[in-house]
């Protein structure tokens, strides 16, 4: 393993894959630009993991002959290992399962849109789980067909395939996902239970949670997003918080940090003085921690697990905030949320009131702006308020269709409502 600084914010990345004829090491380069070390690690990982997957891609098969299995192969290797370790995980379970078993063996010359639509309507009678015995939802159909499509629009792509089958399929036909809305608390609700964490006791535990869940709330920022602030993210002058990292599942034992879910997950958000005031408070409650136990914060994780791993503190789990939340809303009766929820709930409550729809992205950090237009929810008080506009609007008008209506130069029928034409 080789991670040079060339200074300038540019590093050199070295992985040694093995050794040549003349005995000499073989290895691959790449430069990258990186504003540390552990951002260069990260690169390196990244690198490291192309470069392995690059070795193992058959590369000597000829496109007639290539079957499904193999095509994934080489698009596992040179597409999905640059995606996050999550992306990369949820990709390979959809695609090891249905698609694989549907398509493994079958040349991908010869894949045609009847084989597409058979694969479409196979999955429409599966079970999702042998044990409840549902059905796979039309989402999850949806996510099936999207990653098959987009393997097979890769090999066209390689000049692996002329022609992707799935654009001959009808677009009526083609499955459509059917998003479900995160639940998010009215008004009411939100507000009885910024009450009850107000009533809390100040413990240091407690406090770390309120700051978490009002960080969550005011920045819609992603919980993966949260748990990997460390506090040269939080510009105290500048009330801002600089998001350039996640925590990303990797499985029941292991986290790792890496970079954001996109490009445009580099963000700057935004917060109050009240936000400002809870991370002054949990900042200072952290430091006598850490001085009390004589355990070291290296990283400088904003929010600490209470475990070591490696003589190190880790940062909290993504799930710690929801044990946290749930606890609660099942001791005053609240209607369940997840952390994701917060997410959507600043959404909703920005575009509600006011916010730019655009702006709204840019505070989520969205790609694509239809995607910030599935997190606006409707609130019962925002609905209310647009009945108000409406049954006002429509009263009016009922009060002047009621009243006597005159043409101009003709007399009203109802002579005696109009003085200025009485009866003879």
């Amino acid at each position: 393993m080789s991670v040079i600084n060339r200074g300038n914010g540019r590093w050199e990345l070295r992985v040694y894959v093995g050794t040549g004829a003349d005995g000499k090491k073989m290895r691959k380069t790449k430069s990258v630009k990186a504003t540390s070390k552990r951002a260069a690690m990260r690169e390196y990982e990244k690198f490291a993991w192309e470069v392995k997957h690059e070795q193992a891609a058959p590369q000597d098969i000829s496109a007639d002959k290539l079957t499904f299995r193999q095509l994934a192969e080489i698009w596992d290797a040179r597409h999905n290992s640059r995606k996050a370790m999550t992306t990369q995980e949820t990709q390979r379970n959809i695609l090891n399962n249905k698609i694989m078993d549907y398509f493994a063996g079958m040349y991908i010359q010869r894949i045609s849109a009847d084989d597409v639509m058979g694969f479409l309507d196979s999955l429409r009678g599966k079970k999702q789980n042998q044990n409840t015995g549902g059905e796979l939802s039309e989402t999850m159909v949806h996510k099936n067909y999207k990653l098959l499509n987009h393997i097979l629009s890769k090999a066209v792509e390689w000049k692996m395939l002329a022609h992707n089958p799935c654009d001959d399929i009808p677009k009526d036909l083609r499955p459509r996902p059917q998003y479900h809305h995160y639940p998010i608390w009215e008004e009411e609700d939100l507000q009885k239970f910024m009450a009850i964490i107000g009533a809390l006791p100040s413990t240091a535990s407690n406090i770390k949670q309120k700051t978490m869940f009002y960080l969550s709330l005011l920045t819609g920022a992603r919980k993966g997003e949260v748990s990997a602030l460390t506090w040269n993210d939080i510009d105290f002058q500048q009330q801002c918080i600089h998001i350039d990292k996640a925590q990303e599942y990797v499985d029941a034992a292991h986290v790792k940090i890496a970079d954001p879910k996109t490009p445009s997950s580099v963000r700057n958000l935004y917060v109050d003085d009240y936000v400002m005031g809870l991370l002054r408070q949990h900042k200072a409650n952290q430091e006598h921690y850490l001085k009390v136990k004589g355990y070291e914060n290296p990283h400088g994780y904003v929010f600490l697990a209470i475990r070591l791993r490696n003589d190190e503190l880790v940062p909290v789990s993504a799930s710690c905030l929801y044990m946290w939340l749930k606890k609660l809303c099942r001791k005053h009766h609240l209607p369940e949320i997840t952390v994701h929820s917060l997410r959507h709930m600043a959404a909703t409550y920005a575009l509600n009131h006011g916010a730019a729809l655009t702006t709204v992205q840019t505070m989520l950090g969205h790609t694509n702006i239809r995607t910030t237009s599935i997190y606006l929810h409707p609130l019962d008080s925002q609905r209310r308020e647009t009945a108000k506009i409406l049954s006002d609007k429509f009263s009016n008008m009922r009060k002047q269709a009621a009243q006597p209506q005159t043409d101009k130069g003709q007399t009203n029928t109802d002579e005696t409502e109009n003085p200025q034409h009485p009866k003879h």
